[in-house]
């Protein structure tokens, strides 16, 4: 069995040193995202993680977005939303390494409350089986 530290290790190696990674101003993290950060930063987080013969997890890979000022009112920059949902659907659609695998089961834009930013959600279902990826 994987504990939750070990597949977000799995998944942080497979977005750090790729090109989407790149495209991202902010900072890759598996815990928690720079206090106050106004960048575009990537954060790693678990929903579930159930061990049965094939280990299943919900893991949830965040990329936040600032809002753009327009006319005195903040806004979704939807440019960049679509840019960043596109570059991040092509690298986490599948995933694999020793004994696991992933796949991108939902992605969503959903706004941040408190801030003037979004954040694209990409959930992904990890299976992890010794023996069989």
């Amino acid at each position: 069995m994987k504990t939750d530290i070990d597949i977000k290790d799995d998944v942080f190696r497979h977005i750090k040193g790729s090109d989407f990674e790149s495209m991202v101003s902010g900072k890759l993290s598996k815990t928690l995202r720079p206090s106050k950060s106004d960048n575009e930063d990537i954060v790693i987080s678990m929903l579930t993680n159930v061990n049965t013969d094939i280990q299943q997890a919900f893991v949830n890979v965040n990329i936040y977005v600032p809002d753009i000022l327009r006319d005195d009112q903040y806004e979704e920059d939807s440019i960049r939303l679509r840019e960043l949902c596109n570059a991040s659907k092509e690298l986490l659609e599948v995933g694999r390494g020793e004994g696991y695998r992933f796949t991108l089961e939902e992605q969503r834009v959903m706004e941040v409350e408190g801030k003037n930013e979004h954040f694209i959600n990409n959930k992904l279902l990890y299976h992890y089986c010794k023996d069989k990826y």
